[in-house]
């Protein structure tokens, strides 16, 4: 019998045999392994789980894996691929068929950092260990270890270090020195081949605005609405598209928005259908990110391809991708905003979409091959 929440994808017929596992298949991740068993010639298996209840999938996946999905774990792999949400040491001692397949470790987000719900700014102190030493030991289990940024993997051996030192005794000696030198850095890549056919068009009027992100605190809406709140208080005219997954416990700033801005939101809501979700992004001139945790930010990454100027934070990931004239200071994106709503004029012309072309599977996919044959190699 079937396990009912078990997810697995086959495809490809030539190549290496290889085994993708992502526990958590929300959009991003699951965007991931379709992107790279699309691109990366093999015979690719995908055993997944839906992307809900975080926690219980890094405390959990591997024991439910290795008891429903025994067989095909099993079988003969040549390489191992899975995201830090897995406890991949824990996968190979369940399953040692598993123990010695090179494998691969990609680190979208990471627990060591990464905030709870309502906690963007939260401290060591207050995080669950297990999860974060987890992420350490699925890296000392895999043969290789990916960030998606730069920015990313200094954050996470900065934040092992302060952790380590907090740990009573019995700490493994030279840990993060052999964890280091296993990493690398790759971004995710964009798959704009969704968006074939689609064109900008020259837009007039108004400043038209794209917020596409995760309705999540860590994506701070607050601070976005609160700049839209004050520029529709003192009469500017704009539009507004506000996109993204709205997560179950979504902060209730998006329930004010409608009554606020009247007008102006021209849309307010998910989009589904990813052919719709570009055709919002060719439509605006400006994608904005409040963000107070961000690694790579494909969701902007995604509306500059799509000809978008950015206006990102002058932090996190932003400095490593972005000019300085696309950032706006702490506490500022009023006045960062503020011209451009008078003059969007100052928004739109430029070809914006050259800051990411490097970020899409076209660029990408030779060095995401090379890295899936150095993998192999024995």
């Amino acid at each position: 019998m079937a396990a009912p929440d078990l997810i697995k994808t086959e495809c490809g017929e030539s190549g290496p045999s290889l085994l993708f596992i992502e526990p958590y298949l929300n959009h991003s991740h699951g965007a991931f392994a379709k992107g790279i068993m699309s691109h990366v010639p093999a015979r690719w298996t995908l055993l997944g789980l839906p992307g809900r209840f975080f926690r219980w999938r890094m405390r959990g996946a591997a024991a439910y894996l290795a008891f429903q999905a025994r067989r095909d774990l099993e079988r003969p792999w040549d390489g191992l691929i899975c995201s830090s949400m897995l406890g991949l040491a824990e996968l190979k001692g369940l399953c040692p068929s598993l123990a010695e397949v090179p494998s691969l470790v990609y680190f979208h987000e990471n627990q060591l950092c990464y905030p709870v719900q309502g906690k963007a700014g939260q401290t060591q102190q207050d995080r669950d260990l297990y999860l974060a030493f987890s992420n350490l030991t699925s890296g000392l289990a895999a043969k290789r270890i990916l960030f998606n940024s730069d920015y990313h993997k200094r954050e996470v051996f900065a934040a092992a270090d302060a952790m380590l030192k907090r740990l009573p005794d019995a700490v493994p000696a030279d840990l993060l020195k052999v964890l280091y030198e296993k990493c690398g850095v790759r971004p995710v890549p964009l798959e704009v081949s969704e968006a074939d056919g689609l064109a900008r068009t020259k837009n007039q009027g108004n400043l038209r605005i794209v917020w596409n992100h995760r309705w999540e605190h860590d994506k701070d809406p607050e601070t976005l609405f609160s700049a839209l709140f004050k520029l529709a208080g003192d009469g500017q005219n704009f539009q507004v598209a506000i996109l993204g997954p709205r997560s179950a416990n979504y902060p209730k700033v998006f329930d004010l928005a409608g009554d606020i801005l009247g007008g102006r939101l021209v849309h307010l809501g998910t989009v589904e259908d990813r052919r719709e979700y570009w055709g919002w992004l060719f439509w605006a001139d400006l994608a904005i990110s409040t963000a107070l945790q961000e690694y790579q930010g494909l969701s902007i990454a995604e509306a500059v391809w799509a000809g978008c100027r950015p206006l990102v934070p002058d932090t996190l990931v932003y400095p490593e991708l972005y000019d300085g004239e696309f950032r706006y200071p702490a506490d500022r994106l009023y006045d960062s905003l503020l011209p451009l709503v008078q003059k969007p004029e100052l928004a739109r012309g430029a070809a914006y979409c050259r800051m990411t072309e490097q970020l899409t599977w076209p660029k990408q996919q030779k060095g995401w091959q090379q890295e899936i044959k150095e993998l192999l190699a024995r």
